[in-house]
C-alpha cells in the first residue's frame, strides 16, 4: 500500500513534531544524573562480595581460599553473617558502627581522625518508610525529587533489592548517602589575631576492606572538604563502607570539633539548598518582617484562620550579625546554627528568648495556599544580619531527619526609631511594612491607631459606592469589564497605601523617597534644623515635606522627620479603571504638579532616573509581600523553561 502523500503544510508540521520529540527525548535522557556535594559520585568495588557468594552456591558450600586472612590473629568469618555485626574486642581506635538514618555525634580533636563503618547488612537492609508528607513546597518539589533520586515508591525499591532477587535482577550496588555537619568547632587561641574560622573537617571514604581506617595518607579512598560545615558524598556500595572524619591540626586554634554524621540508603539525612527561600518585606530599628518564599501545600483543611492555627509552621529561622564569628564556617549546618546563632527558634537551646522569633501562617483571599510569615525582634539598630531559613531537624531516626538549611539572606535594620513594622491589620491586611511611629507607642497601640483610622474613613467610600447599582443586568452596569467588587479591591489597595505610609530612615537616599514632617522634632527631641539646616530650609515652604500625607499621624503619633516610600502609581490608575466615573476619581500624571511628591512609577528604566545608589528592591510601595503583575505570582521551574525552549527549537526545525 503506497504511503499517503503529504501536503507541504503537513510535511512541515510532521518535521516540526519529529524534531521536538527528538529533543525532548535527548533532554530527559541526560537529565537524570545523580549529584554529589563537593565531590563526584564514586563507586565502591569491595573485595569481598559476601551477598553475591551466598547466591552462587548452597549456604555451607564454601571454599577456604575465599576466607580473608589479612592479619595474623584470629579473624572470625561466618558464612551468611555480616562481619560488621560480629562482636570484637573493644579497642581505643575501633570504628564506630553507623545505622541507617541514625545520627552519630562525636568530638574530633585537632589532628585526629574518627572512623566509622556502615556495615554490609545496613547497605542491603530494607528501605525506611518516608516521613509523613505534612507539607510539600511547590517550587522545591523538583529539588526534593532530584535529591530522592527517584525513590518515589519505596515499596518497589524494597522489593527490587530483596535478597532472593538480587541475582536474577543483577543488582550489584546500592546508593549510599553520607552527610557530615559541624556542630561546634575549635576556638582561636588569640581571638584578636585570628579573623578566619578554623579549617573545615575532611571526610574520607574507603572503597576497599584493605583500608578500614580511611584518613590522610591512606589508600584507596575518596575525600571531600566540608563547605560551611556541611559535607555530602554519594557512593555506590555493595559491602561495608568505611568512613573517616578528620580535623586538621592548626596551632592557632584550641578545643575540638563536634560533628554529626549520618548514613542513609534512602536519601541524604542532612540537606542544604542554594536558594534563600526568603523574602525580606521590611525592617525597622529593632525587628524584621520576612515571608518564606515558597507557598506550601498542607494535608488537611487550611481554608480559615481556625484551621491554620492548628497546623505547625513548616520552617524555622536563625539569625546572626553578619560580622559574627560564632557561625562562620557553620552556616550550612543545622546543628551548628542551633548551637551558635545569635537568634534561634524558641526551645532550640536552653535560654532562648520566647519573643525573639514569631512565626505564623496567613492565607490571603487571592492566594490559593497559605504562606509562612516570620517576625524577628530584639535586633540591634543600624546593623546588618544574616537570616537563614531551615526545615527543622527531627529527633527521630527518619528519612531526611537531619534538617534542611537554605542559603543565608541579608537584612539591614534602620538607624532611626520612628519607623516600626506593623502586620496583621484587618482591613489593610496587605500592610506588612514599617510605618511612621513613635517609641512611646508599643506595637499593639500602633496597630490599633492605623486600624481605627482606616476602618473609619473606608466607610465613606462604601457609602458612596452603595449609590451605584451593582447588582443589576449587564446592560445596566457601569462597565462590562469591571464591577463593584473589583472597584472595592482597587480602592482598598490604594487607600491603604496612602493612609498608612511606608516609612524609612530620614537619612536614606533614593529618588523614590519623599521627606515628610521635617518641621517636627525627632522623638528623642533632636531637631532636623540642628542637623541639616539646608534641608530644613528647603522644606519650610513645601507642604509635601513639612507634613505627613495623613495629618493624624503628625497630630497623634508625632513621629518627627522620616522619609516615605511613595505608593506605586498604578494603584491610583487601577481605581480609575475599575470604579464608576460618577465617583470622579482622578490621578496625577508623571511630569505634572503633585505627582513627584505623591507617587512613584512602579517600573522605571535607568534613563528615567532611577537612583543608582539605592540597593533596595523596593522603589515604590505596593500591597502584599512582593510586586505582583495583575494580581498573580509567576514562577516557572527550570524543567518547564527547558522543555519550552526545546519545543520552540523543534518548531523552527522545519
Amino acid at each position: 500500500m503506497p504511503l499517503p502523500k503529504l501536503s507541504p503544510l503537513q510535511s512541515r508540521l510532521a518535521a516540526s513534531l519529529a524534531a521536538s520529540l527528538t529533543l525532548l527525548l535527548l533532554y530527559f535522557a541526560f537529565s537524570s544524573s545523580h549529584f554529589a556535594y563537593a565531590a563526584e559520585v564514586g563507586s565502591i568495588d569491595p573485595e569481598d562480595h559476601n551477598h553475591e557468594r551466598l547466591l552462587e552456591r548452597p549456604l555451607l558450600d564454601f571454599d577456604l581460599k575465599e576466607l580473608d586472612v589479612e592479619e595474623s590473629g584470629y579473624q572470625p568469618d561466618f558464612i551468611g553473617v555480616d562481619r560488621g555485626i560480629i562482636g570484637r574486642a573493644s579497642t581505643t581506635d575501633e570504628s564506630i558502627t553507623l545505622i541507617n538514618n541514625q545520627r552519630q555525634r562525636n568530638n574530633i580533636p585537632l589532628g585526629t581522625t574518627v572512623t566509622y563503618v556502615f556495615s554490609n547488612a545496613s547497605v542491603w537492609g530494607n528501605l525506611s518508610a518516608p516521613a509523613s508528607p505534612v507539607l510539600v513546597g511547590r517550587n522545591l518539589a523538583e529539588d526534593e525529587a532530584e535529591m530522592q533520586h527517584g525513590n518515589e515508591n519505596p515499596d518497589e525499591d524494597q522489593k527490587a533489592v530483596a535478597p532472593q532477587e538480587l541475582k536474577s535482577r543483577d543488582i550489584l550496588y546500592r546508593t549510599v548517602y553520607i552527610t557530615v555537619t559541624t556542630c561546634t568547632q575549635p576556638a582561636p587561641v588569640d581571638p584578636q589575631a585570628v579573623s578566619l574560622p578554623p579549617p573545615q573537617l575532611q571526610v574520607f571514604v574507603s572503597p576497599s576492606s584493605a583500608n578500614r581506617k580511611p584518613g590522610p595518607g591512606n589508600t584507596p579512598q575518596m575525600m571531600i572538604d566540608l563547605v560551611g560545615g556541611y559535607g555530602f558524598m554519594e557512593v555506590n556500595a555493595s559491602a561495608d563502607v568505611f568512613i573517616g572524619v578528620y580535623g586538621k591540626n592548626d596551632t592557632a586554634y584550641k578545643d575540638v570539633w563536634n560533628a554529626e554524621i549520618a548514613v542513609s540508603i534512602d536519601a541524604p539525612f542532612h540537606t542544604i539548598n542554594n536558594d534563600t527561600n526568603l523574602i525580606l518585606v521590611d525592617t525597622d530599628s529593632t525587628s524584621a518582617y520576612l515571608v518564606a518564599n515558597n507557598p506550601v501545600e498542607f494535608d488537611g483543611d487550611v481554608s480559615d484562620s481556625e484551621s491554620l492555627a492548628k497546623v505547625a509552621v513548616p520552617y524555622v529561622i536563625f539569625a546572626s550579625k553578619s560580622n559574627a564569628s560564632s557561625i562562620m564556617g557553620m552556616e550550612n549546618s543545622y546543628c551548628g546554627l542551633t548551637n551558635k546563632a545569635d537568634i534561634v527558634p524558641f526551645g532550640a537551646r536552653p535560654g532562648t528568648a520566647a519573643d525573639s522569633v514569631k512565626s505564623w501562617l496567613r492565607k490571603r483571599k487571592d492566594e490559593p495556599v497559605p504562606e509562612q510569615r516570620i517576625s524577628l525582634t530584639t535586633l540591634t539598630k543600624g546593623t546588618q544580619y544574616d537570616a537563614i531559613l531551615a526545615v527543622a531537624a527531627s529527633p527521630n531516626a527518619t528519612v531526611g531527619g537531619g534538617g534542611k538549611v537554605f542559603r543565608r539572606a541579608e537584612l539591614q535594620t534602620l538607624n532611626d526609631s520612628n519607623c516600626a513594622v506593623v502586620t496583621n491589620l484587618t482591613l489593610c491586611d496587605a500592610v506588612n511594612y514599617a510605618v511612621p511611629s513613635n517609641p512611646k507607642f508599643n506595637i499593639t497601640q500602633l496597630g490599633a491607631f492605623y486600624e481605627n483610622y482606616t476602618t473609619t474613613y473606608f466607610k465613606f467610600f462604601q457609602r458612596a459606592l452603595a449609590q451605584v447599582p451593582c447588582n443589576t443586568t449587564s446592560s445596566a452596569q457601569y462597565s462590562l469589564v469591571a464591577n463593584c467588587t473589583s472597584c472595592t479591591q482597587a480602592y482598598k489597595e490604594w487607600f491603604c497605601a496612602v493612609s498608612i505610609p511606608r516609612c524609612t530612615d530620614f537619612g536614606a537616599t533614593g529618588l523614590h523617597l519623599q521627606p515628610r514632617n521635617i518641621l517636627q522634632p525627632f522623638p528623642n527631641g533632636t531637631s532636623l534644623q540642628s542637623l541639616d539646616q539646608a534641608v530644613f530650609n528647603s522644606g519650610i515652604q513645601s507642604f509635601g515635606m513639612n507634613s505627613s500625607r495623613n495629618l493624624d499621624i503628625d497630630r497623634v503619633l508625632e513621629p518627627g522627620p522620616y522619609k516615605e516610600i511613595l505608593p506605586c502609581d498604578d494603584l491610583c490608575y487601577n481605581v480609575v479603571r475599575n470604579c464608576p466615573s460618577k465617583l470622579s476619581f482622578n490621578c496625577p500624571r508623571p511630569g505634572y504638579k503633585g505627582f513627584s511628591t505623591s507617587y512613584r512609577e512602579r517600573f522605571l528604566s535607568n534613563a528615567k532616573g532611577v537612583d543608582q545608589a539605592t540597593t533596595s528592591p523596593v522603589t515604590c510601595n505596593y500591597p502584599g509581600t512582593i510586586p505582583r503583575s495583575n494580581g498573580h505570582r509567576w514562577t516557572l521551574s527550570y524543567r518547564t523553561l527547558t522543555v519550552s525552549f526545546l519545543v520552540g527549537i523543534g518548531m523552527m526545525c522545519i
